[in-house]
């Protein structure tokens, strides 16, 4: 099983022409399935991103979107014009408006409310609650993060994990010992939770990624576009 950071803030690869960018996706090759966690924002770079890294559009199965901020969903309008057989996950609590409208290019459509086995050995933890601030208040917000099965354990995927690693890691903890955690932490401080996880890769919409770095210097990774880690069977 590989996983390849295909759109973040930072470039990870040396090659000519990789865009980063505001947002997060990642391309998720198992023995039975390719997925897309997130399409971050810019379609034209998302795909672009895509080429360069060796990734064919039609050769993905499945999408899972974390949730409907726009630096998560950007790009799957370009990618759904691409690729008329995509299976599309997204929350329940997902823009009523975009739902719509995934619905008439995906071949596929999936809300995701609950945890489930998507495929064997692929998980959603369906919809945790979190929260952001909004000016002076906080803004309730729902949101899935991916959990796959590995021989080393579970490698969970996040997006920006607005409902909280204590929480998405609780989900998981369910299923088995979390192996890897990659994918954004948001505002996340409770650095002891990663202790005993041997692969973290802290990404895009991690506010103290220099802090768990720092923490964490044997087990922790850089990411960025074109950051590439394979999980040998």
């Amino acid at each position: 099983m590989k996983i390849t950071i295909i759109y973040d803030n930072k470039i990870a690869k040396d090659i000519n022409g990789l865009k980063g960018g505001w947002g997060f996706s990642c391309f998720i090759q198992t023995k039975e399935k390719n997925i897309l966690f997130d399409t971050g924002w810019d379609g034209d770079i998302l795909i672009s991103n895509m080429k360069l890294l060796g990734i064919n559009p039609e050769d993905i199965d499945l999408v899972v979107i974390s949730h409907d901020h726009w630096d998560h969903c950007g790009g799957l309008a370009r990618l759904l014009n691409l690729n008329k057989n995509l299976e599309v996950y997204v929350p329940k609590s997902f823009s009523k408006h975009l739902k719509k409208e995934i619905k008439k290019r995906a071949n596929i459509f999936c809300e995701v409310q609950q945890s489930k086995e998507i495929y064997p050995e692929i998980y959603t933890t369906g919809e945790i609650e979190g929260s952001l601030p909004t000016g002076k208040i906080r803004t309730s917000i729902k949101e899935q993060s991916l959990i796959i099965s590995t021989v080393k354990g579970l490698i969970v995927v996040t997006g920006c994990a607005h409902s909280g690693i204590s929480n998405i890691l609780n989900s998981a903890d369910k299923l088995g010992k979390v192996y890897a955690l990659i994918g954004g932490f948001h505002d996340f401080e409770g650095y002891n939770l990663l202790k005993d996880i041997s692969l973290i890769v802290p990404t895009h919409c991690t506010v103290n990624k220099k802090k768990i770095m720092s923490l964490f210097p044997n087990n922790c990774l850089k990411g960025g576009v074109g950051f590439q880690v394979d999980f040998q069977d």
